[in-house]
């Protein structure tokens, strides 16, 4: 992810789908977020049941063009 980010791959991203990324963590997640949040517009998270209500009245207000 680190190198994805590094290496401007993500400038440009309006959404991801982290569904079936098992060893993404949830502090990855949020990092992520945190750095390229404001030009998301939808974010899939299906599967993550670690993920918990916190994480994402952490994340929503980030997340500025979300649908």
């Amino acid at each position: 992810m680190d190198a994805l980010v590094a290496n401007g791959k993500m400038d440009y991203i309006r959404a991801i789908d982290v569904s079936h990324t098992v060893g993404l963590t949830e502090s990855a997640i949020y990092e992520l977020i945190r750095c390229r949040g404001r030009m998301l517009e939808g974010l899939m998270v299906f599967g993550k049941p670690k993920l918990t209500e916190q994480f994402f009245v952490n994340v929503i207000p980030l997340m500025k063009k979300i649908r």
